[in-house]
């Protein structure tokens, strides 16, 4: 049995959850609660979560409250305890809509090598021939003095000594920036600088980049040392679990058919709206509206004219209303838009404007003797009392109700709420 949209759309989303992401993470992966809590990991982030149990890792524990709170992704890096100096990990924290995904890799070579660089040169050479890490050393004049016996960037050794590292830095644009502090040129340490290198291929990799700038017995400047590992697969599949969870996120408040909000997303963002308006002593307007006859499309032209229909009305409101407005389908042919910081002349001009679009509607779809149109009705928010979106949108329902008793393809705008204000 083929099927249903639905059962492919929760399919699809199912692929994309955190926990298959942990599953097949290489490295410690732990996915997080928003009150903080593990809600899953897998079995290499067990030493890591022992060390926060025991609140070896403060620091570590203080990132992850930040990112829960502020939302936003950030790099934190950890000392794990273990033999030979422990486990050095580099961790990122991807907050979610639900909580936040930790994923962590191993970073103990990096740590190894740039203390290995302070000790013996010597020793440096020996580590970095067992790397697959991209090491180097720049001289004064900016030219590769150094470079991993492997080569890099798809180059051999020989073909990359004596070249100027500049030139294996990316063009500047937004899909590869370039870093404030190139790792070539730096005068002081960098820890995992995203740097953008262009390959032997003509091909564009992302590299984590940690270096130390070399100073001779006076103190002057002499070059820089540093590894880089490539990100590029890593930093590609992060990407795209954060087009992922965009995605269902989008999918989660729209309505399928129009791409309006809907009735759940425009709730949570209106009882939003009317706090901020409260708070701050400004109106706004509600607009509730149905379309008269819309049962006779269905049954007189089929239900692909009837969702031809809702998407024009859709796209109708989408080009009447301004980026700060909201508009959601909330079931069936019943619409609301809610109108930011306006009063009576803003949704007069709204409600005209939809009248007008009606007529067109009607042209295209309507069925003879029924007419299309709109039942409009409008209500403005309070100034004074607790109203939420429920209270608001009740009344705005029963002023479109009265709007159809009068007549359909009419408009009704209730009174302002008696709190001595002004629309």
């Amino acid at each position: 049995m083929a099927q249903t949209e639905t059962e492919v759309q929760d399919a699809a989303a199912a692929q994309l959850q955190p926990e298959a992401v942990i599953a097949g993470f290489p490295g410690p992966a732990v996915l997080f609660g928003t009150d903080g809590h593990v809600r899953s990991s897998n079995a290499g982030a067990d030493v890591l979560l022992q060390a926060l149990a025991a609140n070896r890792l403060p620091g570590l524990a203080a990132a992850i409250d930040a990112a829960l709170q502020a939302g936003h992704p950030r790099q934190d890096r950890v000392d794990l305890p273990g033999p030979r100096g422990g486990t050095a990990l580099q961790v990122t924290l991807l907050p979610l809509q639900d909580g936040l995904l930790l994923l962590g890799r191993d970073a103990t070579l990096e740590r190894n090598l740039i203390q290995a660089l302070m000790q013996s040169r010597q020793l440096f050479k020996d580590l970095v021939t067992c790397s697959t890490d991209f090491a180097w050393e720049t001289k004064a004049d900016g030219r590769l003095g150094f470079v991993s016996p492997r080569g890099a960037l798809g180059f051999t050794a020989r073909e990359l000594e004596g070249r100027p590292a500049a030139e294996l830095l990316a063009g500047d644009s937004p899909e590869t920036p370039r870093p404030s502090v190139l790792p070539f040129d730096a005068a002081e340490p960098l820890d995992d600088c995203e740097v953008f290198l262009r390959r032997k291929d003509g091909s564009t990799g992302c590299f984590e980049v940690s270096c130390l700038p070399v100073r001779d017995a006076a103190g002057q400047w002499q070059g820089v040392r540093g590894v880089a590992r490539d990100v590029t697969d890593a930093r590609a599949r992060i990407d795209a679990l954060r087009r992922a969870h965009k995605q269902l996120n989008t999918l989660a408040n729209t309505d399928g058919l129009t791409g309006l909000l809907n009735r759940r997303a425009f709730l949570d963002e209106l009882d939003k709206r009317l706090q901020r308006h409260r708070r701050n002593r400004l109106r706004g307007t509600l607009i509730y509206f149905d379309l008269d006859n819309f049962k006779k499309v269905n049954d007189l032209r089929g239900h692909q004219a009837g969702d031809d229909v809702l998407k024009g009305v859709a796209e109708v409101v989408r080009r009447t209303l301004r980026v700060v407005d909201l508009a959601s389908r909330i079931g069936g042919d019943e619409f609301l838009v809610w109108l930011e910081e306006t009063g009576r002349e803003s949704a007069e001009s709204i409600a005209h404007r939809l009248h007008e679009a009606a007529r067109d509607l009607d042209r295209d779809f309507g069925a003879e003797g029924f007419p299309l149109g709109f039942s409009i009705g409008i209500v403005f928010s309070r100034l004074d009392g607790e109203e939420g979106a429920e209270g608001l949108i009740a009344r705005a329902d029963e002023a479109m109700y009265t709007a159809k008793k009068g007549g359909k393809g009419r408009s009704f705008i209730a009174p302002l709420p008696d709190d001595g204000a002004t629309a």
